[in-house]
């Protein structure tokens, strides 16, 4: 396990979303806002969706506090402070995945699974959980449950019940189905960066997403973080060569994670334009953050893309589903 020094970490006072959120996260989220239909479907899922999941935890998961696994604990409350975000609450579960999320817009919950802080050190389970605290600055939650409930078809049957959305039904799908899942992949670079910052150390954070992309028990002695570094590179060169636009939504589609080799790619040129430090330093001007760079920027063609997700369903009026 690494040291955990908590002076070795800077609170970053006054933080801005805005300073380090990705560009292609700005960008699908505000057209998957103009999205005629998100504002009813928020209505109608919010609230009972926050409930089950926060009972479900509280009957199920195991609750951390300063008593119950206190140094797992220190290491939570410690990204809490750098992030400036209010304690949430938070969970472990023993089911042998690799993955940490967060729910619960009304009420924030962060919840881990055990399998993954068994394999990360202290540093690496810092960038995870400041990777999740930054869904809630960023106040990703209430758009992230309509994409939680499109794995499982519940979507599906909720949109089905929208007066004035059955004749159109097979198109809107599709349009949010896309707006959805565009807009997840994007807003987990922002998430990405909130988690290095938290971290504050940048191998550490990108052996965390190494180890989310493949990991051995067996073989952990034998894994080459500048392999992957390496294998990152080569795909952005094959990316640039022969991977065209309409391939990568193909296959992408469907997934709520960008591929891993994208994601450590895209902390590197994080790192690499001196956008790091300048927020560690807290140099970054929300003018500088607020027009994306052009190594970052979104494609024309991408960007009309999902500008057409909005206008397909722009003419279509909805009831209220509540009037009887």
């Amino acid at each position: 396990m690494s040291a955990f020094n908590d002076n070795d970490r800077v609170v970053l006072k006054d933080l801005s979303t805005k300073e380090y959120e990705h560009s292609l996260d700005k960008i699908t989220l505000d057209t998957l806002k103009k999205i005629p239909v998100l504002p009813k479907l928020i209505e109608l899922v919010e609230t009972p969706t926050s409930m089950v999941r926060r009972y479900s935890m509280l009957g199920s998961d195991l609750r951390i506090t300063e008593r119950q696994f206190p140094s797992l604990y220190k290491i939570f409350r410690q990204a809490c402070d750098i992030m400036e975000v209010p304690e949430p609450l938070f969970y472990v579960s023993t089911a042998p995945e690799l993955n940490a999320y967060t729910a619960c817009p009304d009420k924030p919950i962060v919840k881990i699974y055990s399998y993954l802080l068994d394999i990360l050190e202290e540093d690496e389970i810092m960038f995870v959980l400041g990777h999740e605290l930054s869904h809630i600055k960023s106040e990703h939650l209430v758009y992230s449950i309509l994409g939680s409930l499109l794995s499982t078809g519940a979507l599906k049957v909720i949109i089905s019940t929208i007066p004035g959305l059955s004749v159109l039904y097979t198109p809107a799908e599709i349009s949010l189905n896309y707006a959805l899942y565009q807009w997840m992949r994007a807003s987990e670079y922002t998430c990405d960066r909130g988690g290095f910052l938290a971290c504050q150390n940048f191998e550490a954070s990108c052996r965390a997403l190494m180890k989310l992309s493949g990991y051995s028990r067996k073989y952990a002695n034998e894994a080459s973080l500048e392999e992957f570094f390496a294998q990152a590179r080569a795909f952005e060169e094959e990316n640039e060569a022969a991977l065209g636009k309409i391939q990568q939504i193909l296959l992408s589609f469907g997934q709520t994670h960008p591929w891993g080799v994208l994601r450590v790619r895209e902390l590197m040129k994080f790192r690499d334009d001196g956008s790091y430090d300048k927020i560690l330093r807290r140099e970054m001007k929300l003018s500088e953050s607020s027009s994306p760079s052009q190594q970052e920027a979104a494609p024309g063609a991408a960007a009309s893309a999902m500008s057409s997700v909005s206008s397909a369903l722009s003419g279509v009026k909805f009831g209220n589903p509540f009037k009887k």
